[in-house]
């Protein structure tokens, strides 16, 4: 009566059914699809050994995947990343699969979800019964099978066709996982390897990235492809930041490594041949070793371009030292010390400054250069200053005095002596008045840019690392010898910016070195030899941020690695950072080993630099056991999971 609505009346609440047992008529039905099964099974032996059937699409399947069912009994036989082949019977078609889901335990009798099923197995104490329960499974189609081909899939296996394991021998067939170099053992099989073929110019030459975040296994991953390397007689180099890799001739003494190896059937054993490298003037973290060897860098070895980038030259830092080394290269030739033949003379048209240096220039050739410079400004500023002076009587004859004194100098500058405020050091200074006659004839202005530039030199200078008295500089060849392991120490440089100095020119200098090889072997009709380059820390030497600062550097990196795949020589990037590698560097990768990566945005990212791998499998990278990985190498039909093997070497720091 208050002008609302009434309410409306609910409606009567029906009790709840009793349980109704199954009808008999229902259980006989399902005692003769249970018979009739029975006799389609002894008709057909093969199903036997099938370890399930496919079961019916619904919305939500997705093309390619494929639900599995199989019974209790045969739950045990599936595995995560299983090969299975699915033989259709409606049509007569045959498809490979592999299980990327599951397998998952179903009740029978009711859903998993219900609230029957979770008391019965939440009061499992007080309960002994249970319901029966079947395997659940989602199988990725790999190809369908065409006369002994595997091709993309057309269609989809029909409901109800069954599937059945493939043995270790087929699946090695299959997955393309055989070879002489052992990774680790595949998950999902007990027994089979993820190996390769070492010698396969196809494989190691199309370069592998190493990643994962600190404790994944990386090193492990490392020491292991050191040892297995050099057992197939492939030249070895590793460029080792920490001096992690300093004494892996000797066998490992990690109580858990050494149980580890034991369980797989091997042994500690460290790597023959080993030689390690380090920088004159620098420490080494194994100093009593029989096989080491001291080096230092050649500066006439460097592209300008690309130390001006590695010093972080400003743009009106570079366009005078580019001028610079310039006026370098014409006074070389004015003191006959290169070129001296016309042998020579061809040899310095050839020089191309984008990959490497001028022959017999060292850095106090550009520094004199660079000095003689600024000596010219500063002399040409106090004559313009003198010029703005007002001349009183008094100050005239002091110009007079000085213009006569700059007469003098001028006269000297043309003889052998320089002026007291610049001091040279090398040949140049037998004919200062030739070094500032080329300075004038290619002049400069901005002072102050010429003295940043000289002090950039000179602390370039101070590392001591260029053209040291008698200091051998890089043995390639010894590097580039087979079976042989070459370690580069660079654990006491304390500085990636001399470490991006060294990596750049050893690089260049073994592209060089194997580039001969190639050609003398091409024309003998022998073999070469395969070199596997790893560089520690890569995103120190090539990250994101520097290659948009080095372009030229980044371009030399690309060259080897471009040439490095027809003449056989491997680049391994190990990062715990791959966030910080430009697209430009995963773009040359094609084998990746990645380790555990806990950040998703990093996943995500890398997911979209390497194609092929399964959702299934990222899902999984975040939660990789130490020594787990996702193994994509070109020459496996598919991304595998593996448990690398051990490391039997010897590592400093170990994960």
């Amino acid at each position: 009566m208050n002008g609302k609505a009434p309410l409306p009346t609910p409606p009567a609440q029906t009790p709840p059914q009793p349980f109704q047992p199954t009808s008999p008529e229902t259980l006989q039905a399902l005692d003769a699809l249970k018979q009739q099964n029975k006799s389609a099974a002894q008709l057909d032996p093969e199903l036997e050994t099938a370890v399930g059937f496919t079961h019916f699409d619904v919305s939500s399947s997705q093309d390619n995947l494929i639900t599995v069912l199989l019974t209790r009994d045969d739950l045990h036989q599936l595995a995560s990343q299983t090969l299975v082949r699915v033989k259709s019977r409606e049509d007569n078609r045959a498809y490979l699969g592999v299980v990327v889901r599951g397998p998952f335990a179903e009740p029978n009798a009711v859903p998993a979800n219900s609230t029957m099923a979770i008391g019965v197995v939440t009061h499992g104490k007080k309960l002994a019964y249970t319901f029966d329960y079947h395997g659940r499974a989602e199988i990725e189609i790999v190809g369908e099978e065409i006369d002994g081909v595997l091709k993309p899939p057309r269609f989809r296996p029909r409901p109800q066709s069954p599937v059945f394991l493939l043995d270790d021998e087929e699946s090695t067939r299959v997955l393309g996982t055989a070879g002489d170099l052992c990774l680790g053992l595949v998950v999902g099989y007990e027994k089979m390897e993820a190996r390769l073929n070492p010698r396969d110019k196809a494989i190691l030459p199309r370069h592998t990235g190493i990643i994962g975040t600190t404790g994944g296994g990386k090193s492990t991953t490392v020491a292991t492809l050191i040892h297995r390397a050099q057992q197939q007689g492939i030249a070895t180099i590793v460029f080792d930041v920490e001096g992690e890799y300093t004494h892996v001739d000797r066998p490992t003494d990690h109580p858990a490594m050494v149980e580890a190896l034991k369980r797989r059937g091997q042994r500690a054993e460290g790597v023959k041949d080993l030689h390690i490298h380090h920088l004159v003037g620098r420490e080494c973290f194994n100093p009593k070793h029989r096989n080491k060897r001291i080096f230092s860098l050649q500066f006439s070895s460097l592209s300008p371009y690309a130390l001006a980038e590695i010093l972080e030259l400003s743009d009106a830092q570079q366009e005078r030292f580019l001028k610079a080394y310039d006026v370098t290269k014409l006074l070389l030739e004015d003191f006959k010390i290169f070129p001296t033949t016309e042998e020579e003379r061809s040899k310095a048209l050839e020089v191309d400054e984008l990959t490497t240096g001028y022959p017999h220039m060292t850095i106090d050739h550009v520094l004199d250069v660079v000095s003689a410079y600024i000596y010219s400004l500063g002399h040409e500023g106090r004559a313009e200053a003198r010029a703005a002076r007002p001349k009183t009587a008094s100050r005239k004859r002091a110009a007079a005095s000085e213009d006569n004194q700059d007469q003098d100098d001028e006269s000297e500058d043309t003889p052998t002596t320089p002026s007291r405020s610049v001091t040279l050091t090398t040949e140049f200074k037998s004919n200062f008045g030739k070094v500032i006659g080329r300075v004038m004839a290619n002049p400069s202005r901005h002072e102050v840019s010429w003295r940043t530039l000289a002090s950039k030199l000179r602390g370039l200078r101070r590392l001591g690392i260029f053209d040291v008295g008698n200091t051998q500089g890089v043995a390639y060849e010894s590097m580039l010898t087979p079976g042989r392991v070459s370690v580069i120490d660079l654990s006491d440089t304390d500085s990636p910016q001399l470490n991006n100095l060294v990596i750049a020119d050893i690089l260049r200098g073994l592209q060089d070195a194997q580039e001969e090889r190639y050609q003398r072997a091409h024309t003998t009709d022998g073999a070469v030899t395969p070199v596997l380059i790893i560089i520690e820390e890569a995103h120190e030497f090539l990250s994101a941020n520097r290659i948009s600062q080095m372009p030229v550097l980044f371009e030399q990196v690309a060259k080897i690695a471009k040439r490095g795949r027809k003449r056989w020589m491997g680049l391994v990037f190990v990062t715990q950072l791959p966030q910080h590698l430009p697209n430009e560097v995963l773009g040359l990768i094609n084998n990746f080993v990645i380790h555990k990566i806990a950040d998703s945005s990093v996943i995500a990212r890398m997911q979209k630099s390497v194609g092929s791998i399964d959702e299934g499998l990222w899902d999984r990278v975040s939660r990789l056991a130490p020594g787990q990985a996702l193994v994509s190498f070109s020459n496996f039909t598919r991304p595998l999971m593996v448990a690398v093997d051990p490391a039997p070497v010897k590592r400093l720091l170990v994960e």
